[in-house]
């Protein structure tokens, strides 16, 4: 048991914390003047309704771009570690540079799409004043600048939190500093145990995809088996603490991840289907073994 502690710590030590923020314009304004008019028109209480006018199209348009940039970055990076109870990623120190990179390209690619808001932005307007009618005389559609101004992103690596030490307990009698130092390092443990949670949680997804497509999509191509080995290896590559019930999960699917060389037939998906079903039920039972 004390060896397992140790070698948890070891791991604990390798990671590092990764928090990726954005801020956005809004793409809609709250509408107090029609509001107020439903309100009336119901014969309802104040502030039973609220009205709200989209001044910003996103489909099709620079804006769009930039709001696809950054969820794109966010989920890449993500992807790369686990999930802390506390906000943020665990990282390992080796994927730092990773991370990184994408967060750089996408810097790059959000300040083209920022210049083209500026550059298209007059026809924007111009198309969301036709929409708005008669509306567009009781919402602000924001200016230019300011809407290309607020797409920002920003990603900070810090240190992960770690177990109080005897320096910080200092004041405090040897029995109740450690039990503290005791109780913070478990703490840590249990986090970085439950974190593992959200891998667990993205296979059974993808398990449940698959499944479905199996059963009920009228053509089924292989690139759904590519997506089952990309998730079950991104799991593995996930399991940070090397916990057997990860490895069980995985070598349950493992099966399935092989594939065949041809598009299976009816009878063939049915069964198929009922292995990943199988997979997804142990999926749950990981989580639940887990106490998650």
């Amino acid at each position: 048991m004390k060896t397992e502690e140790t070698n948890q710590m070891k791991v604990a030590q390798s990671l590092v914390l990764a928090n990726f923020s954005t801020t956005a314009p809004s793409t809609t304004r709250l509408n107090r003047s029609a509001s107020a008019r439903a309100i009336a028109a119901a014969n309802a209480g104040a502030n039973a309704a609220r009205t709200y006018n989209t001044v910003l199209n996103s489909k099709g348009t620079a804006v769009g771009r930039a709001i696809s940039i950054q969820q794109q970055a966010g989920v890449a990076i993500r992807r790369l570690g686990l999930p802390c109870p506390m906000g943020g990623i665990y990282l390992r120190v080796k994927d730092v540079t990773h991370a990184q990179n994408i967060f750089d390209d996408a810097v790059c690619e959000l300040d083209v799409a920022r210049e083209d808001i500026l550059a298209t932005y007059p026809d924007l307007v111009a198309k969301v004043t036709e929409r708005l009618g008669d509306f567009v005389s009781e919402v602000v559609i924001p200016n230019a600048s300011t809407v290309a101004s607020r797409f920002t992103m920003r990603l900070v690596i810090v240190n992960q939190p770690v177990a109080v030490n005897k320096g910080v307990l200092g004041g405090l009698t040897t029995e109740v500093a450690n039990r503290l130092r005791a109780d913070s390092q478990r703490q840590i443990t249990d986090m970085l145990r439950a974190a593992h949670a959200g891998p667990v949680e993205d296979m059974r997804r993808t398990l449940a995809e698959f499944s479905d497509r199996l059963r009920n999509a009228e053509r089924l191509h292989l690139s759904q088996f590519d997506k089952l080995r990309s998730e079950a290896k991104r799991l593995t590559n996930l399991n940070i603490l090397g916990l057997p019930e990860l490895d069980e999960l995985i070598e349950q699917i493992a099966p399935l991840c092989q594939g065949p060389a041809y598009v299976p037939s009816g009878t063939e998906r049915v069964g198929i289907a009922a292995q990943a079903e199988a997979a997804s039920k142990k999926a749950d039972d990981t989580l639940a073994a887990l106490g998650l």
